[in-house]
């Protein structure tokens, strides 16, 4: 315990609760759960993402010093964690470093998946040398279906949304053993309540849930070509920030609109290309989930039904655009280039098999859902989330610590009610 915080295990996982300012939140963290974060930082964003300290002191450090226009809220809640890691009296000492973990360090967790932007991308390979396939990585995937979908089923047509959290697998498993629910109370006015499953250090987050049943989890995605650019957000804090002020009126537009506030200079929100997936609970609208796609360069939103699975009742995503840079001429390129053989299975498999039931009109609930992210995982999931929006209720499956292959949903489902997760647990 400290004040503005708990650490808690509940039902076996590990939950963050945080609640006050953004400085008392973040003190709170730093304090409860330092050690963590550093070995989060040295065995996940040093030793596998980057695979050199050298190279990481070289080249991500200096950019996310320069290329970012962090939000003042964002650098002082950073501030506070590491505040609150050194008043835990914990050594901070990093050996491959040679130095304390910092400021820089702690926006290297956030920020990991902007390490793609921290190059140029190429544009494809001309058509002497055959198309440039995307690069390899991250291996998410996404659905969620409403409405006549899930009408038969315990569901009774509210919307029910589910994402692997696929890739990033390293030697160690540190993100299987090092899996944090957050659980977070601001006391800013006006702010929603939110829950997050990431990892120690996460200030934002990439898979997160709001208490007015907004969902925004994000697939890693590709980008077009261009340069370095610089006035960038990290999309953890710009999904976060989203969470707080956002509801469950939100639609594509609104959240379009939302977007607006954290362009770069080169036009688009994403600094390392991303594919987050939107929803709230369903009343009956036209577009209650819909997917965002986009770069540093630009931003699409798709709504259901513009590609396949062609229902006005479902969407799904994967680690490719549909939309956004796509030449609907030539299906699985995006920007010249071909999407990886990974994501156009993992579409393909869970497309047919949607598009399979939907013609039979197989009521969709929460089974169908976890044997969807089952046929979608391919030994690389270290977690999973299912969501059913208008019952405010999830599911959480943790891959375990054998030294074998990555299988979140085939492990053991948890179930919490939001509300659930704000309480004393055990």
């Amino acid at each position: 315990m400290a004040d503005h915080g708990a650490l808690r295990w509940m039902k076996g996982l590990p939950v963050l609760q945080l609640t006050g300012t953004a400085r008392e939140r973040g003190f709170a963290h730093g304090f409860l759960v330092g050690e963590q974060i550093v070995d989060f930082f040295e065995f996940y964003v040093l030793e596998d993402r980057w695979q050199s300290a050298t190279r990481y002191e070289a080249e991500f450090a200096p950019f996310l010093r320069s290329h970012f226009d962090y939000d003042p809220e964002y650098l002082a809640e950073v501030d506070a964690v590491v505040e609150g890691m050194k008043a835990s009296g914990m050594d901070l000492r990093v050996e491959w470093l040679g130095r304390d973990f910092g400021r820089v360090d702690l926006l290297a967790v956030n920020a990991y998946i902007e390490r793609r932007a921290a190059q140029p991308s190429p544009a494809a390979a001309s058509s002497l040398n055959g198309p440039a396939p995307a690069p390899s990585g991250p291996a998410c995937t996404q659905f969620a279906f409403w409405g006549e979908a899930t009408q038969g089923s315990e569901l009774a047509g509210g919307l029910i949304a589910g994402r692997n959290m696929d890739g990033e697998v390293d030697l160690r498993k540190v993100t299987v053993s090092h899996f944090l629910l957050f659980a977070v109370d601001p006391s800013e006015p006006g702010r929603r309540r939110w829950v997050s499953a990431m990892w120690p250090g996460f200030v934002g987050t990439i898979t997160g849930i709001n208490e007015e049943g907004l969902y925004a989890m994000e697939n890693a995605g590709g980008s077009g070509p261009g340069p370095v650019v610089d006035g960038l957000t990290p999309c953890s804090w710009v999904q976060r920030n989203i969470l707080e002020n956002a509801g469950e009126e939100s639609t594509p537009a609104s959240i379009g609109k939302r977007f607006e506030a954290f362009r770069s200079p080169a036009g688009g929100v994403f600094g390392g290309g991303s594919i987050i997936l939107w929803a709230v609970p369903y009343r009956g609208q036209p577009a209650p989930a819909f997917v965002s796609e986009g770069d540093r360069f630009g931003t699409d939103i798709r709504e259901p039904g513009e590609v396949a699975p062609a229902s006005p009742f479902g969407i799904m995503a994967a680690n490719h655009y549909m939309t956004y840079g796509v030449d609907p001429n030539r299906p699985g390129f995006f920007f010249g280039k071909e999407a990886g053989f990974s994501s156009l299975w993992r579409y393909e498999a869970g497309m047919n098999t949607v598009e399979a039931w939907l013609r039979q009109k197989k009521p969709l609930g929460t089974e169908d859902m976890r044997r969807l992210l089952q046929t979608v995982a391919h030994g690389t999931t270290e977690h999973s989330v299912i969501f059913r929006a208008n019952d405010m209720t999830l599911d959480v499956a943790v891959d375990d610590l054998e030294t074998d292959l990555w299988d979140a949903p085939y492990q053991a489902w948890v179930t919490f009610t939001f509300e659930e997760l704000f309480g004393a647990g055990r």
